[in-house]
């Protein structure tokens, strides 16, 4: 089969099989004019003012996570929790490190090492957040795996639940414990959902677990909200970019040289969704490659429309 980039294909840097099926409307690479790649003045977390508020990141040991645990640090958070089943200590000392450069912050770091979807690993962290902190107002579940690529029969099943167990249920339980805490600190009420551009079907193929559950965790935002968004809760759907992580580490060579966004644009970017509550973006979809300036401008057509939310198309 003989297959055509769009017009703008380039400058979105996404290979050539992603466009079999797919225009960029249904991927809404073009909902906004400019496409960022690294982070830029209006994401800077250093801008931000998070002073009295306690942040929580999941899958915080390394790649993505890392970076948004340092930005929140850096963006004047009086409290942050790591959590994650690895060694937390390089991104502890980053973070404390980032600390130093914003003079009279003070922060306190507080590092668990928890597997997100047990239900008891996770209660058990909360209560230690509420004795050791006293509140919490931002939760980042970013945690997240991709199975072994491979078409539905041929796929191991241990290791295609286990994406539904990190991705959905960690996701689930994390937020499910941490909401009467967000409720009860009256801070700044925002959850965060790490979710993917793949939840629009971007993988057609080998990814169906990972597709799926980042499909799954963008009607969980909106289900957030149509919850709790009464008591103030605010809750977005976030993909982070084209970034190249440990997650991604084993895909095929030729499309490696697609993932060249930073870690920082998602960082940065979903600190900029969590300086205030933004309840005309909460329950949507954002990608974090769209300039956020732009972004807010479309801000009438985004509630008028109600758009930026799965929706069936008859």
């Amino acid at each position: 089969m003989k297959v055509s980039f769009p017009p703008h294909a380039g400058k979105y840097h996404f290979p050539r099989i992603f466009w079999l099926k797919f225009s960029t409307s249904n991927l809404g690479l073009e909902f906004v004019k400019t496409a960022r790649h690294d982070t830029y003045p209006a994401v800077d977390p250093t801008k931000a003012n998070l002073a009295g508020q306690v942040v929580l990141v999941t899958g915080a040991s390394k790649g993505i996570g890392k970076a948004i645990a340092i930005a929140f640090a850096q963006s004047g958070a009086s409290g942050l929790v790591l959590l994650a089943r690895s060694d937390l200590s390089v991104t502890k000392a980053a973070c404390e490190a980032a600390v130093r450069k914003r003079p009279g912050q003070s922060l306190k770091v507080l590092t668990i090492n928890v597997d997100t979807s047990d239900a008891a690993q996770v209660n058990t962290a909360i209560a230690k957040i509420k004795e050791t902190l006293g509140r919490l107002d931002i939760v980042v579940n970013n945690a997240g795996v991709i199975e072994p690529e491979a078409l539905i029969a041929d796929s191991d099943s241990k290791s295609w639940w286990h994406t539904w167990d990190v991705n959905i249920r960690g996701t689930y339980e994390v937020t499910r414990a941490a909401l009467p805490l967000l409720i009860e600190s009256n801070g700044n009420k925002t959850v965060v959902v790490v979710s993917s551009i793949a939840a629009h079907g971007i993988l057609e193929t080998h990814g169906s677990a990972y597709g799926m559950t980042k499909l799954a965790q963008l009607r969980f935002a909106e289900l957030i909200v149509n919850e709790y968004g009464d008591k103030g809760i605010v809750a977005y759907a976030v993909h982070p970019g084209s970034i190249s992580t440990g997650m991604n580490a084993d895909i095929a060579e030729d499309l490696k040289p697609f993932l060249i966004d930073t870690p920082e644009i998602a960082a940065h970017t979903i600190v900029w969704l969590a300086r205030e509550p933004k309840a005309w973006l909460s329950g949507r979809y954002i990608s974090c490659q769209w300039d956020v300036e732009e972004l807010e401008a479309k801000k009438q057509e985004i509630v008028d429309g109600d758009k930026l939310k799965v929706r069936m198309a008859i």
